[in-house]
């Protein structure tokens, strides 16, 4: 793998995002016009569904992040805890409370049946990769050793920017053209979401490593549908 193929892959994950997106549109239309689950199984099963896209591999983060901030222990322990495959106390806690909240938004949502769902269950998935390009391109790798480390010694930063421009434009252009304006609230409370939890990273843990850049998605995720949720857009 070269910086070039590297990159691109990189570049690509909004793309699959928007993929996975229109998976789960196709899984909501499905219910509308031939299943018909009630709300409630509908929030588990999109929950389950987005797990089952991602191979559960953000999640892995989510859990580890949860054992090693709720430790309370130094940054070298910290990291320490990070690195470590078992699953802790915390970790199944801060699991638990991940999957409680989704579902319980996921099925508010589908219970207010807000306009532009199909919409938001399309780019919510983009704005959440998009996210993971910023945090990566803009932090230091604080570990040497792991796929975080590898990957940021290949990308080639000033490349990755320009796709992370693009999608940007595009996101930004879809929402002036089909009218909905809740993707620029979207797109600005995920920048400032993004710029947070970099600076929180670097407090508790002095950089980026791997299991945060996949924490980032889960947290980014629940928080972009909790602002769907709570304002209504």
């Amino acid at each position: 793998m070269s910086g070039k193929t590297v990159t691109a892959m990189f570049g690509a994950m909004p793309f699959m995002g928007f993929l996975m997106g229109l998976a789960s549109v196709a899984l909501l239309f499905l219910n509308e016009h031939y299943a018909g689950f009630s709300p409630l199984f509908m929030a588990i099963l999109v929950v389950v569904f987005h797990i089952f896209m991602t191979g559960g591999l953000h999640l892995d983060g989510w859990i580890d992040l949860g054992d090693a901030y709720f430790s309370y222990r130094d940054k070298e322990k910290r990291l320490e805890i990070l690195s470590d495959s078992r699953v802790g106390a915390f970790g199944a806690i801060h699991l638990v409370v991940l999957i409680l909240l989704k579902v319980g938004v996921f099925y508010e949502i589908f219970l207010q049946s807000p306009a532009h769902l199909y919409c938001y269950f399309v780019f919510i998935p983009v704005f959440c990769r998009l996210a993971m390009l910023i945090y990566f391109n803009m932090s230091m790798n604080v570990k040497q050793s792991g796929l975080a480390a590898y990957f940021k010694k290949q990308v080639v930063p000033e490349h990755l920017w320009i796709f992370i421009l693009g999608y940007a434009l595009i996101i930004v252009a879809a929402a002036f053209a089909l009218k909905i304006y809740g993707l620029l609230i979207l797109l600005t409370g995920m920048l400032v979401l993004t710029w947070f939890y970099r600076r929180w990273t670097y407090i508790h843990f002095g950089g980026m490593t791997g299991d945060l850049l996949g924490a980032l998605y889960e947290g980014m995720e629940l928080a972009l549908w909790g602002i769907v949720l709570l304002s209504s857009i």
